[in-house]
């Protein structure tokens, strides 16, 4: 059976993926019906009333920001809904208690507008550190060692990030909270086991590396996320969308039929089934029906649980430092949008893993909410300390994927397995965004497997361990020559660090013996080899 002829077709889970992939089936030959377990559509993308002072307000739980160079499918489709955006700047910023660092897309602007962080020894580092990554990391691309086989020690961020010499306060001060902001997650969580290839192609694609001198732009959607969503159920046929109606199993009745049966114990037949639930549903609901291929891949699928809380406890997190830090701005100046928290350490971290963190958003400014009328109306995820319980308005739990080197292994071996027997499976992560990553999904299951047709071109995003054209150009004579300049300036930072260290334990009571142990053995070691 050809893609374009008329099927029965079953969506199960109505997030965006799901409304993605019926919107770009809306006008198709198909018989296409949505399944939704919950009583309202957009997944994790909640929009939810928000009560204060006897006034009430609908808030977004998904925040309405993207990159419009890294998500070309978001900007076609809100252009083709007529769904207006609003450039904003771009800045993200962290603390951990003792020290705050605020970010802006030039590390030039981060520091005529910090100057105090020159007069200090660590921040110095911390900027050598993030000028040299986003000129050096670039060469990451076009390495070809780095593929998309399973997942090798050497190819992983910590172990880049230790070979080449960049700093703890790097890691966790700028990459962690970075890589936290674009994702909407604490990467500091598997940024240990994510492959840096994968890390500096998403960097790449938002205009982060320097690759060919643009500086990242940030729009927002005026209307919110919630908006959006209910501009494309609009057009959807309503008598084709269950809600509250949980897949429970999937049967095999034929080589080209599936049963889903449903919470009510009925029993529906369908030629194709899209799966746009996480891999742990999807083993559950195809069980004996899943071959042993399909489960492979779908269990290395990983997710990771996010908390997200709707408050107004502005504290949260203020026991663990003093700052007030800002991503979007909606003006220079103006209030502060996005708080990220390091936790406090009593004993620095010898190993790579990233101490705990969390996110706060200021909604009154990202969805214009007056503070006059509401006041302070906050979203934080995974918070460290929980809020005020009388200052809580709503507490979710919700999965999205997680992009670690396993997983994204797994999402590059979907295609044996995607539509072979009529079934779709939806994971897609690119580092994109969550909302332009969804769009992807849901549109190439529409296009790819069901021959569906869009008004607008789509563009299919290579995988996070794919090299491209793009990177195996030719890198400029200025561009080497600043390269080799780094290059030479961060050896002689680190033989400078090295040498300061060597003399404070030498002039440090109690350590002398051991210092001149220490460079003995390294003497004699040198001596050896």
């Amino acid at each position: 059976m050809s893609p374009s002829e008329p099927k029965r077709v079953a969506i199960v889970g109505g997030g965006l993926t799901g409304i993605a992939s019926f919107w770009a089936l809306r006008n198709s030959s198909h018989d296409v019906h949505l399944f939704e377990a919950s009583s309202v559509l957009g997944g994790h993308m909640k929009t939810l009333p928000f009560e204060s002072n006897g006034n009430q307000v609908e808030v977004d739980l998904e925040l309405p920001s993207f990159n419009p160079k890294a998500c070309p499918n978001l900007v076609s489709l809100l252009n083709y809904l007529g769904i207006a955006t609003t450039a904003v700047p771009f800045s993200f910023g962290a603390s951990d208690g003792t020290q705050s660092f605020k970010w802006y897309s030039s590390i030039l602007k981060s520091v005529l507008l910090c100057p105090q962080m020159l007069w200090n020894k660590q921040a110095c580092r911390l900027l050598l550190d993030a000028i040299c990554f986003r000129h050096l990391a670039v060469t990451v691309l076009t390495d070809e060692s780095r593929g998309s086989e399973p997942p090798k020690v050497e190819d992983l961020t910590e172990t880049y990030l230790s070979d080449e010499g960049y700093s703890n306060s790097f890691r966790d001060k700028y990459l962690a909270p970075l890589l936290s902001m674009l994702w909407r997650t604490n990467a500091g969580r598997f940024l240990a086991r994510f492959p840096v290839k994968a890390l500096a192609r998403c960097l790449s694609d938002h205009d982060l590396l320097c690759t060919d001198g643009m500086k990242p732009k940030w729009w927002r959607i005026d209307l919110g996320v919630g908006h959006f969503i209910k501009t494309m159920v609009k057009d959807l046929p309503h008598e084709k969308i269950y809600l509250q109606t949980r897949v429970n199993e999937i049967t095999r009745h034929s080589k080209s039929n599936y049963g889903l049966v449903t919470c009510d114990g009925q029993e529906s037949l369908f030629d194709h089934v899209i799966l746009t639930v996480d891999g742990n549903e999807i083993i559950r609901i195809l069980g004996s029906t899943a071959t042993t291929g399909e489960k492979e891949i779908i269990q290395c699928l990983g997710v990771t649980r996010n908390i997200v809380i709707l408050h107004s406890d502005h504290s949260v997190g203020d026991h663990c430092l003093s700052f007030r830090t800002s991503w979007l701005n909606m003006e220079p100046g103006g209030i502060l949008d996005c708080n990220y928290i390091i936790a406090s350490q009593e004993q620095p971290r010898r190993d790579f893993f990233s101490p705990k963190s969390c996110a706060r958003y200021n909604l009154n400014t990202l969805q214009n909410i007056p503070t006059s009328l509401f006041g302070q109306v906050l979203i934080t995820f995974n918070p460290l300390a929980p809020p005020h319980p009388s200052l809580v308005q709503g507490v979710w739990e919700f999965t999205e994927p997680e992009p670690t080197a396993e997983s994204l292994y797994a999402q590059a071996l979907l295609p044996s397995i995607q539509n072979k027997r009529g079934l779709s499976y939806s994971f897609w992560w690119t580092g994109r965004g969550i909302l332009e990553d969804a769009i992807t999904s849901g549109f190439r299951i529409a296009i790819e497997d069901l021959g569906a047709e869009v008004p607008f071109a789509v563009d299919f995003h290579p995988q996070p361990l794919d090299s491209t054209e793009f990177f195996a150009r030719q890198v400029g004579l200025q561009e080497n020559l600043t390269r080799t300049v780094l290059q030479a300036f961060r050896v002689l930072v680190i033989v400078l660090e090295i040498t300061l260290l060597l003399l404070t334990r030498l002039y440090t009571p109690g350590l002398k013996i051991r210092a001149r142990r220490t460079v003995f053995r390294a003497l004699k070691s040198s001596a050896i080899s």
